[in-house]
């Protein structure tokens, strides 16, 4: 084919050139992403593990520890995780690690209730350095938990034998260490009981023993045995807790441990213990004057101190040892106050005047008026004007009209205005200003848009446990929550008109209340009084099913208690009796009804089993304190926003009751446990039970209080009725 005159003469040497200048450019595009510096796996590590071994409960934190090793160039990045009930919420923890840096993180997460495992990632920028799987164990709702921290665990735990639960599941007991336990004690809902044994407990950082000691104003008990160590072991837990302070080491008779030990076996000879002198709480066994074994209350919980080993050989696998350990280590009460199904809070949460449903006779007058617009009124102007065949073009403006004007009082009815509805249960004890708070934070928008949100203070954020009804049709599983203080939720995306609600847990400080309380020929007296600086509103003490209403308490305050216990087969609901009967109408809403909504949902909250349903009885073994406040438990910071605070507070406050003379124990004041059972078939639920042929073994207990029983009659009531067979 002959060249065209005005093209360039092509040469061999010149393709040469071209195939060079091509495969040039075809070796840089692959070369090039080689190029750009990518670390080596060996310059970077990371190792992760659960904490309490990593045992926990749906609703309740479980903390990951991530140490990071860098011997390469700096990082600053993200550790990140999926976790939440629907195993969708993302946690995340900003990270800075130097060069030649060895660092630990802790991540906080809710775990799933299906699924065993959780993967901690480690991201730069968009980039994902490194990924690490953790293990973890879920467990029952109202199993108790002992975790032992000793020398020689398994001596312990092979000892333990306390009685399952209502739910007929065994005591869980493990082993841990110190550096087991988190800083946070909001991570410490798997626990209930607490063993420590020839441990030192300098091991344990400046935050566990903070977190140690709400720990046990929350609830939790804390038993300290004697060993091999001796006194120094305990060097790090104050007196603040301690019923006495060891001392020295002596030789003590068996005898004198017959008191908590019950019979004593035949074996039974003169062992060491650690004594002291008492600081304060109970004795349990003493020679002379010194203190072999005590029992100190804290707020709600207790530590108690046993001067000698309790897995001597003649101790250890007798029923000595079972009486000590079911006496120390008391049933978990119901389900305490982990929440694994929070969809009565979810809809206090929801419960605003902005989300109510418009007033019926509103929407029946706003038809009527289109109605007549449309049709008569419409028709009759256009026949005066003579312009009939307007009708085409008017209808279309009218129903355009019509649809703004809608659109605009629809808008006026929710309002201009972010709103924040809190709705926080917070936990503590009379004599104890620390105090454990699960809030749920609704966050309102009049439009559909997206939120910055930041908490200070630090609390742990998560997804509500049952989930998000009220996101309008965002996905409302989504939450991108970055731990630290503040606290913050990322991209928070809200429905227009919608409610987005999201949980936090922190510790708090909570008002300062003192009681006294004790029951006496079967009536329930006492005192409450109000030591703090804030009001406590509508406060109620509720035992059982018997509910005392008193009148505010003003700072300084004293309230007396004086009524008699009635135990109820059918009875009026506790929210009923705490709070008041409500007949509820969205349509007629207001800040009163919804208000009263609101209280009725947290006391039912309560008092509800997610395996039973409503128990109509608070999940504490004695007296009560509810109180209520309108106070923000925790600030909420929205990014160039100020929102409208609206919040409902309940203070829930266990105490403790003395028990004297003649005492009648209805069935709201008496706890059962199957003990053992060969029948073919066995169910037992709080108030009933059924099994086939065979035998059932139950112990029945009164509610615990300070003090001695002894039995006269027991009257055991089949049926309904009023009367039963003593």
């Amino acid at each position: 084919m002959r060249r065209h005159p005005g093209l360039p003469r092509i040469t061999l040497r010149s393709l040469r050139a071209v195939r060079i200048v091509g495969l040039l450019a075809v070796l840089m595009t692959t070369l090039l992403p080689l190029a750009t510096p990518v670390r080596a796996a060996e310059d970077l590590t990371m190792e992760t593990r659960a904490l309490l071994g990593g045992h926990a409960r749906v609703g309740t934190w479980i903390a990951i520890s991530v140490r990071l090793k860098n011997d390469g160039p700096a990082i600053v990045g993200e550790l990140r995780l999926a976790g939440g009930t629907q195993g969708q919420t993302r946690f995340g923890t900003p990270v800075d690690v130097p060069s030649n840096a060895d660092q630990t993180y802790v991540l906080y997460a809710q775990p799933p209730a299906f699924g065993n495992t959780l993967e901690v990632i480690l991201v730069e920028g968009d980039r994902t350095l490194l990924s690490s799987k953790v293990n973890y164990q879920i467990h029952d709702p109202g199993q108790l938990v002992v975790a032992v921290i000793a020398e020689n665990p398994e001596r312990i735990v092979n000892s333990v034998g306390s009685l399952p639960n209502r739910n007929q599941v065994a005591p869980l007991v493990i082993g841990i260490t110190p550096e087991d336990l988190p800083a946070r004690v909001e991570a410490w809902g798997l626990l209930d009981r607490i063993i420590w044994q020839d441990v030192d407990s300098e091991r344990l950082e400046i935050p566990q023993r903070a977190a140690l000691q709400a720990w046990i104003a929350g609830g939790g008990r804390l038993v300290i045995s004697g060993g091999t160590v001796g006194p120094r072991s305990m060097s790090a837990f104050p007196d603040t807790l301690l019923p006495y302070r060891p001392a020295v080491t002596a030789d003590v008779p068996a005898s004198t441990l017959r008191g908590i030990l019950g019979t004593l076996p035949a074996a039974a000879t003169t062992l060491p213990a650690l004594t002291g002198s008492l600081i304060d709480g109970r004795i349990l066994a003493s020679v002379g004057d010194q203190v072999v074994a005590a029992e100190r209350s804290y707020g709600s919980g207790a530590v108690t101190i046993l001067g000698f080993d309790p897995t001597v050989d003649w101790i250890a696998g007798t029923d000595a040892a079972r009486n000590l350990w079911r006496r120390l280590l008391p049933e978990r009460t119901a389900g305490g106050l982990t929440i694994s199904d929070d969809t009565l809070l979810l809809n206090a949460v929801s419960q605003l005047p902005a989300l109510a449903l418009p007033p019926i006779g509103g929407l029946f007058a706003l038809l009527a008026a289109y109605i007549l617009l449309i049709g008569p009124l419409n028709y009759l102007v256009l026949k005066r004007l003579d312009r009939r065949e307007w009708a085409w073009a008017t209808m279309p403006v009218l129903i355009i009209a019509f649809a703004a004007g809608a659109y605009g009082i629809g808008a006026a009815l929710r309002g201009s205005e972010v709103i924040v509805h809190e709705v926080a249960i917070v936990r503590g004890a009379p004599g104890a200003s620390e105090g454990a708070a699960q809030v749920y934070m609704g966050v309102f928008s009049p439009s559909r848009t997206t939120y910055q949100v930041r908490v200070p203070g630090g609390a742990l954020l998560s997804s509500p446990i049952a989930g998000d009804f009220f996101g309008g049709n965002v996905n409302v599983a989504a939450l991108d929550i970055l731990q630290g203080d503040p606290a913050g939720v990322r991209d928070l995306a809200v429905g227009f008109g919608s409610l987005r609600t999201i949980r936090a847990e922190s510790s708090v400080v909570i008002p300062l209340v003192q009681t006294d309380f004790r029951l006496e020929n079967g009536r329930l007296r006492g005192t409450v009084t109000n030591a703090s600086d804030e009001r406590l509103d509508r406060p109620a003490v509720v035992l059982g099913q018997t509910v005392a209403l008193l009148q505010d308490l003003e700072p300084g305050a004293v309230a007396t208690v004086d009524i008699a216990v009635q135990g109820r087969q059918f009875s009026t609901s506790l929210a009923d009796l705490i709070v008041g009967q409500a007949f509820f109408d969205e349509s007629t809403a207001n800040a009163e009804t919804s208000q009263t909504f609101v209280r009725r949902n947290m006391v039912d909250q309560l008092t509800y089993d997610p395996n039973f349903g409503s128990t109509n009885l608070l999940p504490a073994d004695g007296p009560v304190v509810i109180a209520w406040g309108s106070a923000t438990v925790l600030p909420i910071e929205i990014a160039s926003e100020e929102p409208r605070y609206v919040g409902d507070v309940l203070y829930y406050l266990p105490a403790r009751v003395r028990i004297s003379g003649p005492t009648t124990f209805p069935s709201d004041l008496i706890r059962s446990t199957a003990v053992e059972a060969d029948a073919f078939f066995f169910s037992k639920e709080p108030q009933s039970m059924s099994f086939g042929q065979g035998s059932v073994t139950v112990a029945y207990r009164p509610i615990g209080f300070e003090g001695t029983i002894s039995a006269t009659a027991v009257t055991i009531n089949l049926g309904y009725g009023d009367e039963g067979q003593d």
